[in-house]
């Protein structure tokens, strides 16, 4: 029998559309234009059908179904079951408070839970069948505007080390590091980095960082 595609094969072409798709209607806007639209107009599902659309009928959304969930495994937002694709999108934003702050939508706990079903799928042999996207719009200084990386809270945390292996895209520009010291490496985008994590000698996650500076829309594809 024959190789078939990964499925991270097919998510790298269907990924890179649709940041083709935002550069087109979205490249002029300034950037405060750009973050009210991310965080007003557009959520996970705006993204899941995105993602999910080249496979057309074939692919069956559950994003908000909580049925599936269980104490090992999260609910997974897209299947498509002819292929034993299972996919898990993750959507970055900020709320803003009432009063006037901004803040990331979801708790660090929530992409943990993700990461551990990807990494629990993939021990039991699914590499290659499994993933799990993250995508946000560039439309702000630093990562970790939109997703919790520090170690507690506050205007300027230490970065965690446990979080920061799971984003081997970003840089760390001093030492030591706290989240607002951490930029984007477009040098590693368009291509697999093994996610090392802290503790997991064996493991064999990896990742692609697709998008470049002038893009409006970035993708961390976890398989």
């Amino acid at each position: 029998m024959g190789l078939n595609p990964t499925i991270d094969q097919y998510l790298l072409s269907t990924c890179l559309f649709i940041i083709d798709e935002f550069d087109e209607q979205y490249r002029d806007l300034e950037r405060t234009q750009l973050k009210k639209i991310a965080d007003e107009k557009f959520n996970e599902m705006d993204i899941c059908v995105r993602v999910g659309y080249p496979f057309k009928q074939m692919a069956h959304y559950t994003v908000g179904d909580s049925g599936n969930r269980t104490k090992s495994k999260v609910n997974n937002d897209i299947d498509i079951d002819s292929k034993d694709f299972k996919i898990e999108v993750k959507y970055l934003k900020n709320w803003r408070s009432a009063s006037g702050t901004s803040s990331a939508s979801k708790n660090w706990i929530v992409y943990q839970e993700d990461f551990d079903w990807l990494l629990q799928e993939i021990s039991e042999g699914k590499k290659g069948k499994r993933a799990f996207i993250i995508g946000w719009f560039n439309c702000v200084e630093r990562f970790s505007q939109l997703i919790q990386l520090g170690e507690g809270n506050g205007s300027k945390p230490l970065a965690s080390e446990r979080k920061l292996c799971y984003f081997p895209f970003l840089r760390k520009m001093t030492v030591p590091t706290y989240t607002t010291d951490l930029v984007y490496n477009y040098n590693s985008a368009y291509k697999p980095l093994p996610v090392n994590l802290i503790g997991e000698a064996d493991q064999e996650l990896d990742c692609y960082f697709l998008g470049n500076e002038k893009d409006v829309f970035h993708f961390a594809i976890y398989f």
